[in-house]
């Protein structure tokens, strides 16, 4: 009974903690992890610390050290369901009757959560964000093709797009607001659009960027190039929903046929089956 008793406030001290360490993962407090970084106050990296660092910042979580209090979430949680679980298989009345293959995968069964977990929010938050930044890229370019018209510079359509898609689009805004930073505080133009691409992830707004580029080195009107752009980038999204609808048919046909078929046999076997048990 105290062995009981012991377990069950382990648990219940452990799903608090649990808890409030996801809370950490998927709100993220402002004074652990800062919005809107700009692009010169993130410390260099390479290899998987820059691309864990890429990750965390397309999920929200854009503070210098992010990375680090990720590890420290996840190497908690690890520990703390591994180390209930270890302390439930030393009690014979909880699950030290299990034999030790067993207690093995029940170790393994209580690592793999605690160590998935984390990424699997930070994954989830990651698609949301780059949903958001699609969506919202064709307004953008409709917009930035209007201020290129009316006669402003590149520059200054990229601050008054990324002004007035603020309440509508506040994601691609402040990656808007940063680009305009680093081209303001003197970064080569290549260098800082190929960062907004590197740092989105988006394949379109790398094609803009070396668009841009190109536009800007060669001489060619910015304007219809955006115009074309944004046609051919309309097209290609109204392209991929006809796929989609295309494959709801058959999606449709194959759940039709698994929730209607099988019903449909049992009401037309039942009966012979029946007759067929009660005559013999």
């Amino acid at each position: 009974m105290t062995a009981s008793l012991l377990f069950l406030g382990s648990f219940m001290l452990s799903g608090s903690l649990f808890a409030m360490a996801m809370l950490l993962v998927t709100r993220a407090p402002e004074k652990i992890f800062a919005p809107n970084p700009r692009p010169e106050t993130a410390p260099a990296n390479t290899g998987d610390a820059a691309e864990l660092r890429r990750q965390l910042a397309q999920a929200g979580f854009t503070h210098p050290d992010a990375p680090r209090y990720f590890q420290r979430i996840r190497i908690g949680l690890v520990a703390l369901s591994v180390g209930l679980m270890t302390a439930a298989i030393s009690f014979p009345e909880l699950l030290g009757s299990l034999s030790i293959e067993r207690k093995g995968m029940v170790l393994l069964g209580a690592f793999l959560p605690g160590y998935f977990l984390p990424t699997m929010i930070v994954d989830r938050r990651r698609k949301a964000w780059m949903k958001r930044i699609a969506v919202a890229l064709p307004d953008a370019l409709d917009f930035m093709l209007v201020c290129v018209e009316a006669g402003q510079t590149t520059d200054l359509a990229l601050l008054r797009v990324a002004e007035e898609l603020g309440p509508v689009h506040p994601d691609l805004s402040a990656q808007f607001h940063s680009l305009t930073e680093a081209l303001t505080a003197g970064a080569e133009r290549q260098d800082a659009w190929n960062r907004l691409a590197q740092d989105t992830g988006n394949d379109d707004l790398r094609q803009l960027a070396t668009i841009i580029v190109q536009s800007g080195s060669m001489g060619t009107p910015v304007a219809q190039t955006l115009r074309v752009f944004s046609a051919d980038l309309r097209d290609r999204r109204v392209r991929q929903i006809e796929e989609r609808a295309n494959v709801l048919p058959t999606k449709m046909t194959l759940g039709t046929m698994i929730f209607t078929v099988p019903p449909l046999l049992i009401l037309l076997l039942a009966p012979a089956i029946y007759r067929l048990i009660m005559t013999h």
